[in-house]
């Protein structure tokens, strides 16, 4: 691909994210189901920032000071390389969103299950992210070694930018915005404390539950963190006891 320098592709791409973000929360929090979820989570972060200050403060600054920085050199430095204004097909920008998380989604599991979970130096770091036990509540996704939340972010530029090389042309700012959105939220809902039971509130439960799961201990499974696809095709989906108990009260009760 031709490599120049859009500038205004590229703040098109910052400020479309953070309004679609932005806009998006607003929208969803007035819906009563998930606004009781996040008024829970809001409680649950609020103790853990005040009876267990020693773990969080610390972390939690950095890591969002950390994270805007290195989301801010990308974004200033390469995306602009990355991404195009002109129109692209519907079906085009869909697929390539849908590469992005899947690739993305695939190296993680790799990362996360071998790296962050092998034997080395990793593991350690890691291990800060696992002081957060079940259950884990939204302001524990910010409970981060830097060198994981730079290696984790990094790995979802390093996809977007293979991509667009690989393929030779500049992804839609759309494709940035949609992929990065689904990215960063998926990211916070695996970390919520969700308690909703119905359709479609379940689906989220079940997102939240599952990684959870993967806080119990060191030692569990559900590795993936945009779908639960690769654990699912490795063997590495792990069930929630909570999921368990829930499964024997409804034979119980012959639901």
């Amino acid at each position: 691909m031709e490599m120049s320098y859009h500038w205004l592709a590229g703040l098109v791409t910052v400020i479309g994210t953070i309004v679609a973000i932005a806009l998006g929360q607003l929208l969803v929090f007035k819906i009563p189901a998930i606004a009781k979820a996040r008024d829970l989570n809001n409680a649950q972060n609020k103790e853990k920032w005040r009876n267990r200050a020693k773990k969080y403060h610390g972390r939690v600054k950095i890591s969002q000071k950390l994270g805007l920085g290195v989301n801010l050199i990308f974004y200033i430095l390469f995306m602009p390389f990355l991404v195009t204004l002109q129109t692209q097909p519907v079906a085009k920008i869909a697929l390539d969103v849908l590469m992005i998380m899947m690739i993305y989604d695939f190296f993680y599991y790799l990362m996360h299950r071998f790296l962050f979970h092998g034997q080395g130096y990793l593991r350690q770091v890691h291990a800060v992210h696992h002081q957060a036990r079940s259950r884990i509540s939204s302001i524990d996704s910010h409970l981060l070694h830097p060198v994981e939340l730079i290696m984790g972010v990094a790995l979802f530029y390093a996809v977007i930018s293979a991509i667009a090389v690989v393929s030779g042309q500049a992804l839609h700012v759309s494709t940035i915005i949609i992929a990065t959105v689904i990215y960063t939220q998926l990211n916070q809902i695996n970390h919520c404390r969700i308690d909703l039971q119905g359709y479609p509130w379940k689906t989220l439960n079940w997102i939240a539950i599952r990684h959870d799961a993967h806080h119990l201990d060191m030692h569990k499974g559900n590795f993936a963190t945009i779908t639960l696809l690769y654990d699912w095709m490795f063997g590495t989906l792990e069930i929630h006891p909570i999921e368990q108990t829930a499964v024997g009260q409804n034979q119980a009760t012959g639901k």
